[in-house]
C-alpha cells in the first residue's frame, strides 16, 4: 500500500513539473512578446530558432505588446507600436536585435499590429485611426527586399478598439506559399466580421462581410462607420 501511495505521489509530481514547460508558439512560428493588460511577459510563449535556442525579447519597451514571427532558421521579426506608429526589428545571431524604425511616419494612430510569417516571409497588418476614420494598413516583408511601401487594405473597416483588450484585432494567418487570410469584426454591423485575402503577385482583394454565428464578438458597431478607401 504504501509503494502505491508513493508511486502516485510520484506520478503527481511528474504531471506537475510537465505543465511548467512553456506553451509553444502559436500558427507560422509566431510568437506574442510583452503581452497584453496585466499578464506577465513569463506566461506568453517564447520563440525558439531551428536549434532550439530561445530568441530573446525585441528592444520593445516593457509591457509593450511585440509580435515576433521567425525568418529562415536562426532569424526573426518583429513588430510593436512607438510613439504612435508601427515599428519593426529584426533579429540575427550574434547580433541580436536591429534598432527599430517605423514602418511609415504618417499622420495618425497606428494599434493593434499583428504579423504572420511562413518562416521565409512576413505579412503585418494594423489598425489605422484618424478621428472617427478607421482603416487597416499593410506591409509585406520578403528576404530580397525588405518591408514593402504600407499601403490601405481595400474596403476594410474595422470595429473600433475595446480599450486594453485585442479582441477586435485582425487575426492573420500565412500559408507556405506566402497566402495570407485576414479575419476582424466588422465596423459595419455587429454581426458581421470582413475577410480579406493577400496573394503573391495580386495583392489585397477587396475585404467582404460575413455573418458571424454570436452577435457577442467584440464592441458594439458605430452608428455612423467611415473607412479610408
Amino acid at each position: 500500500m504504501r509503494a502505491m501511495r508513493n508511486a502516485s505521489a510520484m506520478l503527481l509530481v511528474a504531471l506537475a513539473l510537465a505543465g511548467c514547460h512553456e506553451r509553444p508558439a502559436g500558427p507560422n512560428h509566431t510568437a506574442v512578446l510583452g503581452g497584453y493588460g496585466p499578464s506577465p511577459a513569463s506566461s506568453e510563449p517564447q520563440l525558439t530558432d531551428a536549434q532550439g535556442q530561445a530568441i530573446p525579447r525585441p528592444p520593445a519597451p516593457a509591457g509593450t505588446p511585440a509580435r515576433v514571427v521567425r525568418l529562415g532558421d536562426a532569424e526573426a521579426l518583429a513588430v510593436w507600436v512607438r510613439d504612435g506608429h508601427v515599428v519593426a526589428s529584426m533579429f540575427a545571431r550574434p547580433g541580436g536585435w536591429s534598432e527599430a524604425r517605423p514602418l511609415e511616419e504618417i499622420f495618425g494612430q497606428a494599434s493593434d499590429p499583428q504579423l504572420a510569417g511562413n518562416g521565409q516571409e512576413a505579412m503585418a497588418v494594423w489598425r489605422h485611426t484618424v478621428g472617427s476614420i478607421q482603416s487597416l494598413r499593410f506591409s509585406r516583408f520578403a528576404a530580397s527586399s525588405g518591408w514593402s511601401v504600407p499601403d490601405v487594405m481595400p474596403g476594410a473597416l474595422p470595429r473600433p478598439d475595446m480599450p486594453g483588450s485585442d479582441a477586435d484585432a485582425p487575426q492573420l494567418s500565412m500559408d507556405a506559399q506566402g497566402n495570407v487570410t485576414a479575419r476582424w469584426p466588422s465596423g459595419f454591423a455587429a454581426r458581421e466580421e470582413q475577410i480579406a485575402r493577400y496573394t503573391p503577385g495580386q495583392g489585397w482583394s477587396r475585404a467582404l462581410s460575413e455573418p458571424v454565428a454570436s452577435a457577442s464578438t467584440g464592441s458594439p458597431a458605430p452608428p455612423a462607420p467611415s473607412s479610408a478607401r
